[in-house]
């Protein structure tokens, strides 16, 4: 579409003389070219605006740029998602309605619109939502409840009787409903503790590849609604995430432990169970978490502990060498001079 027509799709405004050039894609400042649009909008990018290839820049300010046209927008990255939006290209399956190969048991109820594709299989009493995908060898489990709109991508696994609400997303590799870790240690044997609850997955939550979420001992295993769980992300039996809540890549959220709403957790980041996270906490990436999170409070560091006094923390190991050098060289003097 010309540049002009995007910058209003975008509610922004055109600066610059080409509003009549057609625009063919979007990119990075980097790769862009000379038919593309791209985004700035954070400051370890500013050098690559002089030497970017791009026809027109989205950004909230005016800056120097070797591209010819900025998109003036509030909120540049708003707008470059809308951009994409805009110019993604569609990728459609070949394969359409309930596959030949697909095992759906009788006992199953598929709703209209349902897309079920190669080697998937479907249990007794599962339901499957109007115009959702199952993808290809994909399992679901008995009494699995399965929302509308609901992707479900190749090679998941829904253990029986967990719930997944509309519109969510389960990308290939992720295991819902397995046993969570529960033993009772015995000199014989670890005693294993069953596992009778399920996963509820509520509505619009995306779960990432490679993730496992275990059910609950006894009640559900809950993820709220709005969440986002990057991949390799593993969620114990009893655990609740509130809704809105953002989850990093390698998160480990321990059993029993209670999340807020609009917590975020930063990648590689470790909970321990049995504590509260308050809403609208921030969890920094690596940060070991070992007791209860107030509501709004930023923690960092092993153990973790609120982020600005981990900074003096850390501030202060960095100038323990010259420290111990001082204190060393004190002791040796103090010693020396006990002697005379």
């Amino acid at each position: 579409m010309k540049l002009s027509i995007l910058a209003g799709k975008l509610n922004g405004k055109l600066e610059g003389p080409d509003g009549d050039i057609e625009v063919e894609g979007v990119s990075t400042l980097q790769d862009a070219k000379p038919d593309q649009i791209c985004y700035y909008g954070n400051r370890l990018y500013r050098k690559y605006l002089k030497s970017t290839s791009a026809l027109a820049v989205i950004s909230r300010e005016m800056v120097e740029s070797s591209a010819a046209n900025i998109i003036l927008v509030e909120k540049p990255y708003n707008a470059f998602r809308e951009a994409l939006i805009l110019f993604r290209k569609e990728t459609p399956s070949g394969f359409s309605g309930i596959h030949p190969t697909s095992v759906i048991h009788q006992d199953s109820v598929i709703e209209r619109d349902v897309t079920v594709k190669p080697n998937a299989v479907v249990d007794a009493r599962a339901r499957i939502g109007r115009g959702a995908l199952i993808g290809a060898g994909t399992f679901i489990g008995p009494g699995v409840t399965i929302g509308r709109d609901t992707v479900i991508n190749s090679g998941v696994r829904v253990y029986h009787d967990c719930v997944v609400g509309s519109r969510v997303i389960i990308h290939s590799g992720a295991v819902i409903g397995s046993d969570g870790f529960g033993f009772i240690a015995d000199p014989d044997g670890h005693l294993k503790v069953p596992q009778n609850g399920n996963v509820v997955i509520e509505d619009d939550v995306e779960i990432g590849a490679g993730c496992t979420i275990d059910r609950a001992v006894t009640g559900s295993t809950v993820i709220g609604r709005f969440s986002k769980l990057d991949n390799l992300v593993h969620i114990a039996h009893n655990v609740t995430v509130g809704s809105g809540c953002l989850i990093a890549a390698q998160t480990g959220i321990a059993g029993s432990t209670v999340i807020g709403s609009g917590v975020t957790f930063g990648g590689q980041s470790g909970i321990t169970g049995h504590i509260t996270i308050g809403d609208g906490a921030v969890i920094a990436a690596q940060a070991g978490v070992m007791k209860a999170v107030p509501p709004g409070v930023t923690v960092s560091g092993y153990p973790a502990r609120s982020h600005m006094k981990s900074l003096r923390v850390n501030a202060a190991l960095a100038d323990l060498p010259d420290f111990r050098r001082k204190v060393m060289k004190f002791m040796e003097k103090f010693s020396n001079t006990e002697e005379e």
